[in-house]
């Protein structure tokens, strides 16, 4: 009898190791032959919906093994699974997916660089290649009435209010967690360095912002950047039209040279046309030139034009008659400027 019982526990122990050598050798199967495959599980869905999603992505090749084995886990730990993007590669298996469904092995980060002095619709360009999301929707996003509410922006987007720099965003981000992000490290800035300084400009946060956008597309340098915004002051004060190029390209749509028939444009932006500030910002500008803008230099200059040499910058006139002489000497400059 004695004997019978220990070959009975002999035999269980046996098929119980070789159980789990099976189910081991199962669950280290890898799951898919690409570097990276992604696979997105939708937030609130069960742990055998989480498993057939990744099943349709991947093809495991025991699914039903994984299903399974998740449940049990499920029970045991008391844990629920996380929704959201996760990365497998090539050298992934089974286990690996039991292991990334209860630890969240979420999606990669990806590093943003948005430099100052962009549209929007640029912007979203950058962050749509950068993060594999639509850039329309990035767009659409910075253009609705309840997200300019919810920031306190006037105007008719976010157009200004978002701050250039470096981020760290999820691959694939929610376009709004984007822009809103964003929009909370422009107010941030502008509460630690700008507010205390805007009483005393005695313009709007709006204006302040819509002159800094034009100060920092008209500037190659930051180290003109007060006196061009000196410039624009001086002009505004005066009731002179501010005749910026580049709102009258924010006004077209377009990035390009300029022709004579484009300043008659009548877009509400063309500030050869319009009186005073357009009706708001041309780009997003950064610190610098909002600095500029609410401490414009002091001066008695009223025009400005590129010196033509190469270097990006500018030559000032306080009169119409030497600014004509120096659209002359740069136009002479451009002409004897080697071509690419």
């Amino acid at each position: 009898m004695r004997n019978r019982l220990v070959r009975f526990i002999l035999a269980a122990a046996v098929l119980l190791a070789l159980a789990a050598a099976v189910l081991w050798w199962q669950l280290s199967r890898r799951i898919t032959d690409d570097p990276q495959r992604f696979v997105y599980v939708p937030r609130g869905s069960s742990v055998v919906a989480a498993v057939d999603t990744i099943d349709a992505q991947c093809s495991l090749p025991s699914a039903s093994l994984v299903s399974l084995s998740a449940r049990v886990l499920a029970r045991l730990s008391g844990r629920t699974i996380q929704s959201g993007w996760y990365v497998f590669t090539d050298t992934s298996t089974q286990l690996d997916v039991l292991k990334a469904l209860f630890s969240g092995h979420l999606r990669p980060t990806r590093r943003v660089t948005i430099p100052e002095g962009l549209h929007i619709r640029e912007i979203g360009g950058i962050v749509a290649r950068a993060l594999d999301i639509d850039s329309a929707s990035f767009v659409d996003i910075a253009e609705r009435d309840s997200v300019q509410r919810s920031f306190g922006v006037e105007g008719t987007s976010m157009e200004g209010y978002l701050k250039p720099d470096t981020y760290e965003f999820f691959w694939r981000e929610d376009a709004t967690v984007v822009v809103t992000r964003m929009a909370r490290e422009f107010q941030s800035m502008w509460n630690r360095e700008c507010e205390g300084l805007l009483a005393s400009s005695g313009r709007t946060k709006h204006e302040i912002v819509t002159l800094a956008s034009i100060v920092q597309a008209e500037a190659a340098t930051t180290s003109e950047m007060p006196r061009i915004a000196g410039v624009y002051a001086n002009r505004l004060s005066r009731g002179m039209r501010l005749e910026a190029d580049p709102t009258v390209q924010y006004g077209l749509g377009q990035r390009r040279r300029l022709l004579y028939r484009d300043l008659d444009d009548a877009s509400r932006y063309n500030t050869y046309v319009v009186e005073g500030l357009p009706p708001g910002p041309i780009n997003n500008p950064g610190l610098e030139a909002l600095r500029a803008a609410l401490r414009p230099e002091e001066h008695d200059y009223l025009f400005f034009v590129a010196r033509g040499d190469g270097s990006g910058l500018h030559t000032f006139a306080r009169n119409g008659q030497e600014h004509l002489l120096n659209v002359r000497r740069y136009r002479r400059n451009r002409s004897l400027a080697p071509r690419p």
